[in-house]
């Protein structure tokens, strides 16, 4: 049986989480939950100070064991102490209502704590987990990323930056293949977790148009930019630039 059991997650409700320990001593945790309806699954694996990962089994016959026929939906296994994270749609084969296993490992002799977050929502909204998939540093100049993609095993991009100066800052999201949505956040306390107060500005068109954010921004702040796709993947281009 798993060790952990986040019981039937709430679609759209906080995240269930735990601190926990892997090394020497233990060097995996499971973790069991379930889905009520079809929804889709956001996991965010932080704080660590050693590499671990994470990955997400389809626990098909209930039992809380990770079994022959169990599936793999997906994994992250991002070098050393980076933040690994999670996001897949309903619309992937095996994400539906059901039960689920989490596993966490140790990546060679780390021995590291960690933080476990698993959330889920509607397949039209984003993830209410953030952590720095894409580490852009202090934005002094225009940054781009071209030809970025997400799809339904990977449901939304996060860019993590700082500012160095009070000032107004541009976000576009443009070329889109598909309906995408922006969105700036600013994570106060640094626990992963998007509060409501914490979204400073959205867009959120239809369709494939392109998406735009100016905002003033200052110092001193943990901020994040999160695309995600409202139903469907795509490709994007998405630029960043003081002004």
């Amino acid at each position: 049986m798993a060790e952990f059991d986040f019981g039937t997650l709430i679609r759209d409700a906080n995240p269930a989480g735990k601190r926990e320990f892997v090394g020497n001593t233990d060097i995996k945790d499971t973790y069991s939950f379930r889905l009520g309806n079809d929804s889709n699954i956001n996991i965010a694996l932080t704080n660590m100070t050693a590499n671990a990962d994470v990955r997400l089994f389809r626990d098909f016959n209930g039992n809380g064991v990770r079994d022959t026929n169990d599936s793999q939906i997906s994994a992250s296994t991002r070098f050393g102490n980076q933040p690994d994270s999670i996001n897949v749609s309903s619309g992937l084969t095996n994400v539906d209502a059901g039960s689920y296993l989490i596993e966490v490992d140790r990546v060679g002799s780390a021995n590291t704590q960690y933080d476990l977050r698993v959330s889920t929502n509607a397949i039209s909204k984003p993830s209410n987990l953030v952590t720095a998939e894409t580490e852009v540093g202090t934005l002094t100049s225009s940054r781009t990323f071209t030809a970025e993609t997400l799809s339904n095993a990977d449901t939304l991009d996060s860019y993590h930056f700082a500012v160095n100066s009070s000032r107004n800052f541009r976000f576009n999201l443009s070329g889109l293949s598909a309906d995408m949505d922006i969105r700036l956040i600013n994570d106060r306390n640094n626990d992963s977790v998007v509060d409501a107060s914490e979204i400073i500005a959205s867009s959120n068109l239809g369709s494939n148009q392109s998406e735009s954010i100016t905002q003033f921004l200052t110092p001193g702040s943990t901020y994040y930019l999160q695309v995600y796709q409202y139903s469907s993947g795509g490709s994007y281009n998405l630029n960043m630039t003081p002004v």
